[in-house]
């Protein structure tokens, strides 16, 4: 028998993997899922059904700000209504402490696109040192220490939590919010049957929205040194999150005279970045330890070599293809770069070789059901029988 789900995600405003998750899964499940958000910029997410949003698109650029979205924690107060059968919580860390002080008649469930990254002791030495500068580390050395006051309360009260890899649930293990017997993995579905591959053209590919934490920086300070002795180029694909840091990207850009060879294209429509990928020479993914991660599992479907880092969510999938080139993670900045150029530099030593084992990942993905049809079943195979 069909079930009503009740599913919040606060934010509805991009193009993004968990929004993308949460459009899928509504599609595909077999029970009724009704959506609830705080904002729901409808022209520049997806074609959500039954969506029910509080603010609508209301302060959009207050949702977008890295601390503006607190100013909207108000809105956690407000009661959950309960003439469903679950409440799922679509959680990057924020929306779970709506489960605080309220007592909810209904079995709770949360997926898991990561805990809270900047109240985890790795990405807040990392964030201290990238990501802030003067006042703002006061400011988010407090927020962070409130928002570890109120975590582990608000965990206690979920029933179950699915975790979008292994590795995002060890950060919740690490810090005790949840026990193990009340977790399980599922991994996110993936559209790969549309990428296809084409003879490789002269550049290397980066698909990424512009953040910080995705490290364009890093990659164009490794390609800067790469290009004094090697002429290809690199493209840099992605959705404008952070119009700062992307600003930051073009000034790099300049200060290497690299104007010739670096592009930044953002907000392309997805056939362009298929298109993108499919005659890309080689495909980077170095991001600062991505919970999941799709793009690596695109450049795969479409037949390209790449250059990851691990830890990642997608290292636990991709871990034994033949055609990547893993960087271990260094944290610093500067021993990243050196990494990166490395990785380059092997590439191009061993081009005609690297780009057949590429082709291998094409044949290697296909042997995995990657379908957001799994995805669901398996969704609703957890509601039915751990916490209904």
């Amino acid at each position: 028998m069909a079930m009503k789900i009740l599913l919040f995600h606060p934010f509805l405003k991009s193009m993004g993997g968990a929004e993308k998750l949460i459009y899928e899964y509504s599609k595909r499940s077999k029970h009724k899922i009704y959506i609830l958000s705080w904002i729901y910029i409808k022209n520049k997410t997806f074609s959500f059904e039954a969506v029910y949003s509080i603010l609508g698109n209301k302060l959009e650029s207050i949702a977008r700000s890295y601390f503006g979205r607190l100013l909207f924690l108000p809105l956690s107060l407000l009661k959950f209504p309960e003439d469903f059968d679950v409440l799922v919580i679509s959680t990057s860390g924020i929306s779970i402490l709506s489960l605080l002080g309220k007592k909810i008649n209904i079995p709770k469930l949360a997926y898991v696109h990561t805990p809270l990254r900047a109240a985890y002791p790795l990405d807040i030495i990392w964030n201290i040192n990238y990501r802030f500068r003067q006042l703002k580390k006061y400011f988010y050395k407090s927020a962070y220490t409130i928002y570890n006051f109120l975590e582990k309360n608000a965990w206690s009260k979920l029933d179950f939590a699915v975790f979008n890899s292994y590795l995002s649930r060890k950060r919740a293990l690490d810090k005790k919010l949840i026990d193990l017997d009340k977790t399980a993995i599922i991994y996110p579905g993936a559209n790969l049957e549309s990428l296809y591959y084409k003879e490789p053209e002269n550049y290397f590919l980066y698909v990424a929205r512009f953040n910080i934490i995705k490290r364009q920086h890093i990659l164009i300070k490794a390609f800067a040194k790469f290009s004094k002795k090697y002429d290809y180029k690199l493209i840099l694909v992605g959705g404008l999150e952070n119009k700062r840091y992307f600003i930051r990207l073009l000034k790099l850009i300049k200060k290497y005279n690299l104007e010739n060879r670096v592009k930044l294209l953002y907000n392309l429509p997805y056939q362009k970045i298929i298109e993108l990928y499919s005659k890309a020479l080689a495909f980077v993914h170095i991001p600062f330890m991505e919970d999941f991660g799709i793009a690596p599992l695109e450049a795969a479907a479409a037949g390209k070599y790449i250059i990851n880092v691990y830890p990642s969510g997608n290292y636990e999938i991709l871990k034994d293809f033949p055609g990547i080139y893993w960087i271990k993670e260094r944290f610093y900045d500067e021993k990243m770069v050196e990494e990166v150029y490395k990785a380059l530099e092997y590439f191009i030593k061993n081009k005609d070789e690297l780009i057949e084992k590429g082709k291998e990942n094409r044949k290697k993905i296909k042997e995995l059901d990657l379908s957001w049809d799994r995805f669901a079943k398996e969704m609703d195979k957890i509601i039915e029988t751990r916490i209904v």
